[in-house]
């Protein structure tokens, strides 16, 4: 987690400040969840757990995904990715680092010449996307995706990294 701290606690600051201020949680529920976040932040625990987001969702139970989901879609106008439904890209441009995509939760899943196609589930931690943007210099097309599809794929690019096998020649 010391190489994408920073990046980890601002997105993840900002995240829950977004959804306070949309209503999509309370004030209650961004202390406990900024409560746990620290101490996981503190422990020895890998940058796959270190998610205010996750907190909120599992450990709180205190959000509904599908709602900031469809919040994103309706007040940001970007569509939604099921990344189960992709198959495995490594982006030619840019030298994927895995834990990068965990801190941010976001993942590029495709490239057209310079254009790159993210899913995210941080769409609304300006952090996060202020750093995408500025790595990878190009026109991006955002989409938003679940904890679930986003895990399930980072877990599937992870073990083709350690593979042979080319990504592209693989599906998820």
């Amino acid at each position: 987690m010391n190489k994408n701290r920073a990046l980890i606690l601002r997105s993840n600051r900002f995240l829950v400040s977004s959804l306070q201020d949309k209503g999509l949680i309370t004030n209650a529920h961004m202390e406990a969840a900024n409560g746990k976040f620290i101490e996981a932040a503190q422990s020895e625990s890998t940058y796959k757990n270190n998610s205010i987001l996750k907190i909120l969702l599992h450990d709180l139970k205190a959000l509904d995904e599908d709602k900031v989901l469809r919040h994103i879609v309706e007040e940001h106008k970007i569509g939604l990715i099921d990344l189960k439904q992709t198959q495995l890209y490594k982006p030619s441009s840019i030298e994927l680092d895995i834990s990068l995509c965990w801190a941010t939760l976001t993942v590029p899943f495709d490239q057209i010449d310079q254009t790159f196609m993210l899913a995210t589930c941080y769409y609304m931690s300006s952090p996060a996307l202020k750093y995408w943007e500025e790595l990878l210099g190009g026109k991006i097309i955002w989409y938003a995706t679940s904890i679930v599809s986003i895990t399930y794929y980072l877990e599937a690019v992870a073990k083709q990294l350690t593979a042979e096998d080319p990504i592209e020649d693989q599906s998820v």
